[in-house]
């Protein structure tokens, strides 16, 4: 059996889950799995959905957030938020044709290095068995796929790149690379909501 090429992985990991900077080159990426970058957002919830379907859209074969473990979120329900979208979006991706499995969510607390590497090399492991394409091609009115009218074939370019078309993938507003700053402070106060809760995101 042929030995599977590393996919292209994006990850979304929040300040206050797994401590990442000793798992992570300067440029972002993993050390023990150069293929996944990784993008530091302030807590998993603030992730949206749309960000992992722009990642697979644009060069990335899989995408996944990394919360704290559920029931000791730092901003009380920001896990739970993007739980249950990442459950919807991968609902969405089965009737566009998107294999699911190309998105999950996990969750990992601040010691726990170990297991969040085991996890994702074994996400990527699995992503890199899926069927292609990642993204079924659109369809012109005639018919045709634009891919296929345009000659091209939908795959990166060399070393890496993303090919004609695609769009390098960088970090939303609001999120950076994971090798950029330091961690904030624990003891940090939640933003607090206006109805008393702590300042989990917004759905």
């Amino acid at each position: 059996m042929p030995e599977l090429t590393a996919p292209r992985i994006v990850g979304f990991l929040c300040d206050f889950a797994v401590d990442a900077s000793a798992l992570t080159a300067p440029d972002g990426t993993m050390r023990e799995a150069p293929n996944v970058t990784l993008i530091k957002v302030p807590c998993s919830g603030f992730v949206r959905p749309t960000w992992l379907e722009f990642a697979l859209r644009n060069g990335a074969a899989g995408a996944f957030v990394c919360g704290c473990p559920l029931g000791d979120c730092f901003n009380r329900l920001g896990n739970n938020l993007i739980g249950d979208r990442v459950t919807q979006l991968r609902r969405r991706f089965e009737r566009q044709k998107i294999h699911p499995d190309r998105i999950a969510a996990i969750y990992f607390g601040l010691h726990d290095q170990a297991g969040f590497v085991a996890s994702v090399k074994a996400f990527s492991e699995h992503v890199a068995g899926l069927p292609g394409p990642v993204v079924p091609a659109p369809r012109t009115a005639g018919g045709a796929s634009v891919a296929r009218a345009a000659g091209t074939a939908g795959a990166g370019g060399p070393a890496g790149r993303p090919a004609a078309g695609q769009q390098e993938i960088t970090a939303p507003e609001g999120a950076r690379p994971a090798s950029a700053g330091a961690r904030p402070a624990a003891d940090a106060a939640p933003s607090q909501a206006t109805d008393g809760t702590a300042g989990a995101p917004g759905a």
